[in-house]
């Protein structure tokens, strides 16, 4: 085996010497060296934590040094030399429920019977980074939804206050596109997890200790419908890649982070449900028409019913970085911020995850910016940042912990400009010139930006424009959540998503050159170059 700071030493001179900036464009040939380094087994799928990470995380650092950009991390003190860093450290808690359980109580003033549920089986559960034992009494809160703006509550009648509360899965006329209450709530209310976190809140605020979802068509099975019941990277890996092994994951959240329900959501069967709902004159086809139709909810304590749970968590505290670096502008005090995830899933099953689309493509694609204004004997008109972020995969960790991060986003940031997946094309795209643009509302500026710069390539994509928020699945959200003006691209999804298929060799160089050069001739223009 070669000694790994030699060949790294060799890899970096390589790399640098690759950049050409002819006629101010970029080639192909500016990135794949540093795209097939980072997708690379060295890297060891760069999972955010691991020591493939922190080898990725210095491998970028001394590409942004060597780029001659300054450090944007954090102040370092050594020696007594205080000086300022490329990294951005910080804590993650990261945790996996190790045991839970959950009962059905029946009591009543003569006699009391429990049920014991089977864990994934009758139930599967969602929870925190905290154990927990209770015991409360049942109450039945329609959808969980309070939304008297809309002129529906399902809370409005009830004192939830230490219960846990039993919700559907869902929002008034989700069946029906026809409804009222689709008319209301159809828009807004469609992602499912969105809407999940939404209720789980809602039910924390009025002072439940516990969420039951339940399933009134009976589709949650948990030993029938494994991949429904996966998180969303397990799911899209099983849907997508059914040959690959499933693992089951940690959860994460910053460590300071208050914002996520600290109460359980129980996910129960329809066997589980019937038990609950037995003698309890529930109906849901009544209650689900009721609510879409007229906007009446039927919410009301279940009589005489009771459940217990306990859950064992166990949490660890990791540490991991972003990876910062800057050009300053002639205005100091305005920013553009250019960025990419660099983490990707790691080593399971002893097979790496190379992420060489996911994210290694993006994070290439951001170095080859950073190297093409560093190379420039202007000084741009404000400060660009050129961000590398930890923790994607593990829920927009790094980029949403920079954002609420004040010491270091210390300046007003006019633009985001993401790169998440662009050396690929879906497999309906046969042309391979389908590009994904997505803009906040409002920004039709942005958008015109990007029909116009597109139009001036050689060969123009043809442009996916859509509006993004803060409840997207990539970077562009945590700044989409503090109203920040964002453009992310995004080339497609394809068949070797999250697989360790997923390798440079199989990177469109020629669309992912062209990607970069469209962004960066927004970049240029929005800058005012």
């Amino acid at each position: 085996m070669k000694k790994p700071g030699l060949f790294f030493l060799l890899f970096l001179v390589w790399t640098t010497a690759l950049f050409s900036q002819k006629d101010n464009t970029i080639s192909k040939s500016d990135f794949p060296g540093t795209l097939s380094f980072l997708a690379s087994g060295w890297m060891e799928g760069r999972e955010a934590g691991a020591r493939g990470g922190f080898i990725a995380a210095d491998y970028i650092a001394s590409m942004m040094e060597n780029y001659g950009l300054r450090p944007y991390g954090d102040n370092e003190t050594s020696k007594n030399i205080n000086r300022q860093s490329y990294f951005q450290d910080f804590e993650v808690i990261r945790y996996k429920t190790e045991n839970a359980s959950l009962s059905l109580i029946s009591k009543t003033a003569s006699s009391k019977f429990e049920f014991q549920f089977i864990p994934k089986i009758d139930f599967e559960v969602e929870t925190g980074p905290n154990s927990m034992v209770a015991e409360a009494p049942l109450v039945f809160a329609g959808y969980g939804i309070s939304a008297p703006d809309k002129g529906y509550d399902d809370y409005k009648r009830l004192d939830v206050k230490g219960c846990i509360v039993v919700v559907l899965k869902g929002f008034p006329g989700h069946a029906d596109t026809t409804s009222a209450g689709w008319k209301k709530f159809g828009k807004s209310h469609e992602d499912s997890d969105i809407l999940k976190t939404s209720k789980l809140k809602t039910a924390v605020k009025q002072g439940a200790i516990a969420v039951l979802e339940v399933f009134p068509d009976g589709s949650f099975k948990p030993s029938k419908n494994e991949i429904a019941n996966l998180s969303v990277v397990q799911s899209a890996m099983k849907a997508e890649n059914p040959d690959d092994s499933e693992y089951e994951d940690f959860s994460h959240l910053l460590a300071a982070d208050t914002s996520l329900p600290a109460i359980p959501c129980f996910i129960i069967s329809s066997k589980a449900t019937n038990e609950i709902f037995k003698g309890t004159g529930v109906n849901f086809a009544d209650t689900e028409k009721k609510a879409a139709n007229s906007l009446e909810t039927s919410s009301v304590p279940l009589k005489d019913k009771m459940a217990g749970f306990a859950i064992t968590v166990k949490p660890e505290s990791i540490m991991v970085r972003n990876v910062l670096g800057f050009i300053q502008g002639l205005d100091s005090t305005r920013s553009i911020v250019v960025g990419a995830h660099y983490d990707h899933l790691g080593v399971r099953d002893g097979r790496i995850y190379n992420g060489s689309d996911d994210n290694a493509s993006g994070t290439a694609g951001m170095l080859t910016l950073a190297r093409y204004w560093a190379s420039s004997t202007e000084k741009p008109a404000c400060n660009i940042i050129f961000a590398a972020w930890t923790a994607e995969e593990k829920g927009l960790l790094g980029s949403s912990y920079f954002v609420q991060n004040p010491e270091i986003n210390n300046g007003k940031i006019s633009l985001y400009i993401n790169f998440d997946m662009i050396s690929r094309s879906a497999p309906e795209d046969s042309s391979k010139l389908i590009v994904s643009v997505g803009t906040v509302k409002g920004s039709d500026s942005l958008k015109n930006l990007a029909f116009k710069n597109n139009s001036k390539l050689a060969r123009p994509f043809t442009l996916d424009l859509w509006e993004c928020s803060e409840n997207g699945g990539s970077d562009y959200a945590s700044f989409a959540a503090k109203q920040i003006p964002v453009m992310t691209f995004f080339s497609g999804f394809h068949d070797d998503y999250h697989s360790p298929r997923d390798i440079s060799a199989k990177a469109d160089l020629d669309k992912m050159a062209a990607i970069l050069n469209l962004a960066n001739n927004c970049l240029l223009e929005f800058i005012g170059k």
